[in-house]
């Protein structure tokens, strides 16, 4: 395994592992039980939009958890604004609070006023992508190989821009952006050439992004735990 990036948002590694197994990984985030605002009373609203899309948004803003979410985890949060201007998630005020202060919920003029009381819970994103921690996305690596006669103009049809001309030969730089879009060996077939060969590596470039109430880096680890729990049991049932 090669760590390229991590932050607490993204995680991006190289790792040789099958595309079965990074896939079952991929889809057991979505069972990691996350906390999201799941019903709205709204008792004002003076803005131009309509409840149900105030309430759609709400549902949609990440909140912090306190501690380890389960499915008994519930929060109670109010919004109450009468000033004149965007109103934002970070006006949520309760049990808990958004992730990102600043995403706008609704608009409001001069005398306008909302007041809001919402009710969060735990759910999981195979229910609703409100539940989701965030993305797990992967795709196949390449080595690419450029031979001395390869034309020159190949190079400016790389989208990855990954082909270089230099020295009057045409290189390769940082290969793993290659997407295998086989642009590069058309352009050569069209000159009569065979110049480049693109294979497929062992390796899979796996990239996490987390949407804020759990790290990325947690979010493959749950993935993995609850991912074994499942075969476990299967085991045992299967003997």
């Amino acid at each position: 395994m090669k760590l390229i990036q991590k932050n607490k948002e993204k995680i991006v590694f190289l790792a040789e592992v099958g595309e079965e197994m990074i896939n079952a990984v991929r889809r057991y985030s979505n069972q990691i039980p996350v906390l999201a605002i799941d019903e709205v009373e709204i008792s004002m609203n003076d803005s131009p939009l309509y409840d149900e899309t105030i309430a759609h948004r709400l549902g949609l803003v990440p909140l912090k958890s306190k501690g380890t979410v389960n499915e008994k985890t519930t929060a109670t949060l109010n919004l109450t604004s009468k000033k004149e201007g965007y109103v934002y998630s970070e006006e949520l005020k309760g049990d808990t609070e958004a992730v990102y202060k600043e995403m706008p919920i609704t608009i409001l003029k001069e005398n306008q006023e909302i007041k809001i009381n919402a009710f969060a819970k735990a759910g999981k994103g195979e229910k609703h992508s409100k539940f989701s921690p965030g993305i797990i996305f992967y795709r196949n690596t390449f080595d690419v190989k450029v031979d001395k006669d390869c034309p020159h103009d190949v190079a400016e049809v790389c989208p990855q821009k990954i082909l270089k001309t230099k020295d009057g030969k045409v290189t390769v730089e940082n290969e793993m952006k290659c997407d295998g879009c086989e642009l590069c060996l058309e352009k050569c077939q069209k000159n009569g050439k065979e110049s480049i060969k693109i294979t497929p590596t062992k390796e899979m470039l796996i990239t996490i992004e987390s949407f804020g109430q759990i790290d990325s880096s947690e979010i493959f680890k749950r993935s993995i735990e609850l991912l074994k729990k499942d075969i476990n049991y299967f085991s045992k049932e299967l003997k």
